[in-house]
């Protein structure tokens, strides 16, 4: 008796990701690129008019210090959003000390949009892996990013976070670059005053 046809099935392994940065959010004058790698690239883009404008919003709040985490996670967010299934995701340690708070934010994101949570750990991945490669690329304008992140990105993304942060970075719709200075010239002439 002839033995019936059996198709092979494969089965997808999950593949390791690794997530590099060019461009730090702290440096202002620059913009930020955030990539992964594995068997393919992306990377998203953060403008640096982008993070002046949000930079200014967290310092008239007071959450100066939260401002580059938060962007960080933000991006990360971005970058992973489309994945369908968990995956194993390693981040380069960009921030010493910080890795618990940005991976808060990434997990509020990925929970609150009903996305998989993936297993994210950070770890030094150095100077040769592609994913440094596929941000420096974009950073260095060689390729185009998969997405250039917006305002409205960033305003879709504090609808979906917790507390205090959502509340004062509501703000971010309305806020105007001169406020900041404005604020900071009036202080300076009621002190030359006395």
């Amino acid at each position: 008796m002839a033995q019936p046809f059996l198709k092979k099935v494969e089965i997808k392994k999950n593949m390791k990701y690794q997530i590099d940065q060019s461009g730090k959010i702290e440096q202002m004058s620059k913009d930020s690129v955030i990539a992964y790698s594995n068997n393919s690239k992306a990377a998203i883009l953060i403008p640096r008019k982008l993070k002046r404008r949000l930079q200014e919003v967290f310092r008239l709040h007071g959450f100066t210090s939260l401002f580059i985490y938060y962007s960080f996670s933000v991006g990360i967010y971005y970058l992973i959003e489309k994945f369908k299934q968990p995956e194993d995701i390693t981040v380069d340690t960009e921030y010493p000390g910080k890795d618990k708070i940005i991976s808060q934010f990434i997990n509020k994101l990925l929970e609150k949009n009903k996305k998989p949570k993936h297993y994210i750990r950070f770890s030094r991945i150095g100077n040769r892996p592609p994913a440094h490669y596929a941000a420096k690329d974009v950073f260095n304008k060689k390729i185009q990013p998969n997405r250039l992140l917006t305002l409205e990105d960033f305003i879709e993304a504090l609808k979906k976070t917790d507390g205090r942060l959502r509340e004062c970075l509501t703000t971010l719709v309305d806020v105007q670059s001169r406020s900041y200075k404005r604020n900071s010239s009036t202080k300076r002439k009621k002190s030359q005053r006395k």
